[in-house]
């Protein structure tokens, strides 16, 4: 069936895109883990990638196994690009092999590859049409290997061709399916169409002749990536350095995000669009809706934030024991960090809790119809598509409300909505849950997220009156999704908050940075080593920042000196475990009935759904 990636952002060497990933295409070769229709791409597979100041792509193109090849590793691992597109090619009974016969197709500043099938394309192609061979350019072939004869299909095959001159079937470098496809999007491009239009253009023009068959096309100029999903997977993931976009994952990251099937992608440095195959796109990309402005809802009274810190500071730091609360580990860095964390195989709860909404999402979308998710504590939005596309799915998604103290968390995540999800209403809210929280007024049911076990963050008093407060600015045919993580071995919880590789640490000390940098402190962070422990009785994690020597620290901007002992211990955070029935009679104090209880296989994260009692 092949399998397909494309890349697009700052210089990369070509083999940490194709070669050195844990799951990389030199893998999918022989091991896809999403590939549906055939199980090995053993025959051929190719890169086209740009040099810097050259517009016109390079390519590298071979028959057999990709890791047979004794030459591509050491190109590609001293040869960088700013953009790629690479394939590796599974056959199908009749189709041409060679280099000639593998992906990427090229055409001045374009590269092509089509992961899919044109169903009919044999019968068509070895009963009734001769087809020049010319062995100098090609892509992924899949043909139909059946007999000759007057099939539907076939007639398609056909009509497709009548819609090409007798120059452009000249110009037909393979024997296949895809280089018929291709010619049809290299007319398009020929007449001016942008990428997402020619490619979403030329499936139509497939279906509008009858055409089946699997459509999963791939193109790039080196400046914008086009994309369809039409009967195969596909996502992409936004990078620091660009943006991929594959067949499937090429790592165990947890940012790929899915694209839909009869969808079309448009990736740039910017940003990322996806809309149905269906819906125009319009002629210049100026006029894409992708990149809206967003409009911010502003809850927090001026100068929150440095009111805020100072009074958790004055509070804090002056009590016995210290302690702060965990809001402050994030500036820019602490989230970076956060990020890694995440990404850590000591911290579960972020897969675990993804896991659960990738196979409930549907179900929750259908009991609660919600027309507008409102999602607490949002951030960046990485797992807010899964609720998303379950509720386009059914029908009833029109507005998205992601809620924030961080801004430009808020700006990032609703930009990527807005550039996915045609037609959707993004209204962003700039406010600290815990205080001035606002729900905005909509006129339909509402789905309210609270995930990533942030209210565990929150003691028993805090979380009380949050879940009160919440409860009172919900309304009967409104529901709320809450994450909580769950009780279990100390060992597992412990190492998910004190990692071997020190992140964890990283980001603890991180919030002794941002005092530093926001009330003039003198924090030496070599001076405090990072703590996790487990408290049993009250069943929650405790993350500590230890002093190692005796020292006073020096707050400037509050004309604040704070003693620490050698061996005293400051509190950063908790995060409280949870069982099934406590959170029940939380929510049940609280006037809000759970209706509905899921973990993920494994039973350590939990998802509630609950609505008013």
């Amino acid at each position: 069936m092949c399998r397909h990636l494309a890349y697009l952002g700052d210089p990369v060497s070509i083999g940490s895109l194709v070669l050195d990933p844990p799951h990389s295409l030199a893998e999918q070769a022989w091991r896809p883990r999403r590939q549906v229709h055939g199980t090995m791409n053993v025959e051929g597979f190719g890169i086209g990638w740009y040099a810097d100041g050259d517009p016109i792509p390079a390519r590298y193109r071979r028959e057999g196994p990709i890791w047979a090849d004794e030459s591509l590793p050491d190109i590609a691992r001293v040869t960088r690009t700013r953009a790629l597109v690479a394939a590796v090619r599974s056959a199908s009974a009749g189709t041409e092999s060679g280099a000639a016969a593998a992906a990427p197709y090229a055409e001045g500043k374009w590269l092509f590859s089509h992961n899919g099938k044109l169903m009919g394309w044999a019968a068509a192609a070895g009963a009734e049409m001769a087809w020049p061979a010319v062995p100098d350019d090609a892509a992924t072939c899949q043909a139909d290997a059946g007999p000759a004869g007057p099939d539907p299909d076939a007639a398609a095959v056909r009509r497709l061709a009548e819609q090409l001159s007798a120059a452009e079937l000249l110009q037909l470098r393979s024997h296949c399916d895809t280089a018929l496809i291709w010619a049809l999007v290299v007319k398009r491009l020929r007449a001016g169409e942008p990428p997402a239009q020619a490619l979403s253009g030329t499936v139509a023009d497939v279906r509008a002749a009858g055409g089946t068959g699997r459509l999963n096309l791939l193109l790039t100029d080196g400046s914008v990536i086009a994309a369809t999903a039409a009967g195969d997977s596909l996502c992409y993931r936004e990078v620091p350095a660009g943006v991929v976009v594959a067949s499937e994952p090429y790592d165990d990251e947890q940012d790929w995000q899915e694209v839909p099937q009869e969808s079309v992608l448009e990736a740039t440095t910017a940003g990322v669009a996806v809309r149905p195959l269906s819906s125009p796109i319009a002629i210049g990309r100026e006029e894409m809706p992708a990149m809206t402005t967003v409009q911010i809802d502003r809850r927090l009274p001026e100068r929150f934030f440095e009111a805020s810190l100072r009074a958790d500071v004055l509070a804090g730091l002056k009590a016995t024991p210290k302690s702060l609360p965990p809001k402050w580990f994030y500036d820019e860095r602490g989230s970076e960090l956060f990020d890694k964390i995440t990404r850590l195989d000591e911290y579960y709860p972020t897969r675990a809790e993804r896991s659960i909404l990738a196979e409930r999402a549907a179900e929750i979308a259908r009991l609660t119809g919600a027309d507008t998710l409102v999602e607490l504590g949002a951030g960046t939005a990485d797992k807010t598509t899964l609720l998303l596309d379950a509720l386009r799915d059914h029908g009833t998604l029109a507005e998205y409300v992601p809620v924030d103290v961080s801004e430009s968390a808020l700006v990032t995540g609703a930009e990527r909505m807005l550039a996915r999800y045609a037609g959707l209403t993004v209204q962003a809210v700039l406010s600290d849950f815990t205080e001035h929280l606002g729900l905005p007024e909509s006129g339909g049911r509402r789905l309210v997220a609270f995930l990533g076990s942030t209210i565990g963050n929150l003691l028993p008093a805090e979380r009380a009156g949050f879940l009160a407060g919440l409860r009172n600015r919900l309304r009967e045919g409104d529901s709320l999704l809450l994450g909580t993580d769950l009780v279990k071995d100390p060992a597992v919880l412990v190492a998910a908050y004190d990692d071997a590789a020190g992140v964890t640490a990283d980001f603890n000390k991180n919030m002794l940075s941002v005092l530093n940098a926001e009330l003039g402190g003198n924090f030496d962070l070599d001076q405090f080593e990072h703590a996790a422990l487990w408290n049993p009785d009250a069943e929650w994690i405790e993350m500590r920042l230890r002093s190692t020597a005796d020292q006073v620290v020096e707050l400037a901007a509050m004309s604040l000196t704070i003693p620490f002992a050698a061996g005293e211990e400051m509190r950063t955070e908790i995060s409280a475990k949870v069982r099934r029935a406590g959170i029940a009679a939380e929510l049940a104090a609280a006037g809000l009935a759970m209706r509905h209880w899921w973990t993920d296989e494994r039973g350590r994260f939990g998802l509630s759904l609950s609505v008013l009692a």
